[in-house]
């Protein structure tokens, strides 16, 4: 049967939730109501008006405490129709609903309808929240809301998720800011939760166990913590990555065990003299052309300085795009040694169009600047020594890396933990295609490999190198 409600009437000021909701969450309606710590994500939160964000993170960030508590809030501070939702309704009395009693008891008011199965829950200003399953979802196409969080999201298909978008339009609703909200563990690599964040239609909220107090008290772990930890280290496969690291990763599991972002990710450095530069191509036109700016430093270390990529821009587009990376760098083109290209660029266009892709790319630079430079040279394209090349750089236990990466590059670090084992084959990585709107894939991780293949031996300190590695022998 359809839902039928009256909408509520509208408060005198819409400004009310973002001053009731403050840094500090002090409790509403309640003197003596406790005041939850909220860390990191999940202190941005309870503030944050995007349309649609999710918490993302490993087990037990609290994610969805935080994000329930978002709920709560939304509900007494206006008067309208929200809906609390997973996959599948018959999960949620021992999971979320019961996190979600302990919320609403809180700052109490709220009545329960439906028994031990609630239907759904009122609040003293008229304000509802609905108890909704995907697998029953007649409800939720038959009213508009001013808001919608979901549990688990990673769970629901894309067009789920989409039904919740047409529902929180903000059509009839007093919530001055309507989303659609919630929180999720990692998943494959391709998930269509990383595909809309790629686009921009979804914000994700990193969430880390150091933000759950009940884990850490702010300067160390706590016992619980220490306990956690321990459970979610011994897990094992692609269980491990995205459970306790927190990382989007497909069932054959992460290619790179060595990457951390901390480590590998760092702030721009001075380029002085004599470093070496070089670059790395990805052709691609349905799919992204992903190309980069590399610099070999005097201790012998590779830096990944900046990035370029686009679908379906014409050749002479690219060469201004690259230029203007290479101006933000303070590089002038005549420094760069080469760019490592994938052999595709030499490819001939066909029909009455005889030159290459190659030829393009010379011919737009000697029309932009003058003169000859950014020459193009054939990649190394073997995958697996690729692979292993940028394996070694990135180093381990014993060695620190010699690949760092500029934290500019913003998709070359979003593809880097996305990169699988392939089954077929444990030394190389898996291959990834861009979807039918150029994004995911593997383009920036090729550009990557084709650099790092490509990398200058000349102009090494290595004495410099040496007290690098530890002082072992070279």
């Amino acid at each position: 049967m359809a839902l039928m409600f009256p909408g509520p009437p509208k408060p005198p000021l819409m400004t009310v939730m973002r001053n009731r909701i403050a840094a500090d969450l002090v409790a509403d309606g309640a003197a003596n109501a406790p005041r939850p710590i909220f860390r990191g994500a999940a202190r941005r939160a309870q503030t944050i008006t995007d349309r649609a964000f999710l918490l993302a993170g490993p087990a037990e960030t609290g994610k969805t405490y935080a994000g329930l508590y978002r709920l709560d809030a939304l509900a007494r501070a206006y008067p309208d129709q929200y809906i609390l939702a997973r996959k599948v309704r018959a999960t949620m009395d021992s999971t979320v609903l019961g996190t979600w009693r302990r919320i609403i008891a809180l700052r109490g008011g709220v009545e329960t309808f439906g028994g031990e199965h609630p239907a759904f829950y009122t609040y003293p200003n008229g304000a509802r929240v609905w108890v909704v399953g995907f697998d029953n979802p007649d409800k939720i196409l038959s009213g508009e809301f001013g808001g919608a969080y979901v549990n688990q999201c990673e769970e629901l298909d894309e067009d789920d998720y989409e039904t919740l978008t047409t529902r929180t339009t903000g059509r009839g609703a007093t919530t001055p800011d309507p989303m659609v909200f919630g929180d999720c563990n990692p998943g494959p690599e391709d998930h269509w939760i990383i595909r809309r964040r790629d686009a921009g239609a979804l914000t994700l909220l990193e969430s880390k166990h150091e933000d759950n107090p009940t884990l850490h008290d702010g300067t160390d772990w706590t016992a619980q913590g220490r306990r956690t930890l321990a459970v979610l280290d011994a897990l094992t496969g692609a269980r491990y990555w995205r459970l306790r690291m927190g990382i989007w990763v497909g069932a054959e599991g992460q290619h790179f065990e060595a990457w951390d972002e901390a480590k590998h990710v760092i702030d721009p450095v001075p380029i002085t003299g004599d470093w070496l530069i070089w670059g790395g191509l990805d052709y691609g036109f349905g799919h992204p052309l992903a190309s980069g700016v590399l610099g070999l430093d005097p201790m012998g270390r590779t830096h990944c300085m900046a990035e370029w990529g686009g679908r379906k821009i014409l050749i002479r587009d690219h060469v201004l795009g690259y230029l203007g990376m290479l101006g933000r760098l303070g590089i002038h083109p005549s420094r760069v040694r080469a760019i490592a290209a994938g052999h595709d660029m030499w490819a001939a266009h066909g029909g009455d169009d005889a030159e290459s892709r190659a030829d393009k790319w010379a011919r737009a630079v000697k029309q932009l600047l003058g003169y000859d430079a950014l020459r193009l040279e054939r990649a190394t394209v073997d995958r697996v020594n690729g692979a292993t090349a940028i394996q070694e750089g990135l180093g381990d236990a014993t060695r620190p890396p010699t690949l760092l990466i500029w934290r500019g590059c913003v998709e070359t670090i979003r593809t880097m933990p996305r990169m699988v084992t392939d089954p077929k084959n444990a030394e190389d990585v898996k291959k990834i295609n861009a979807d039918a709107q150029g994004r995911g894939g593997d383009d920036y991780y090729d550009y990557l490999r084709y650099g790092v293949m490509a990398r200058p031996e000349a102009g090494w300190d290595a004495d410099a190198l040496q007290a690098l590695s530890g002082g072992a022998k070279l």
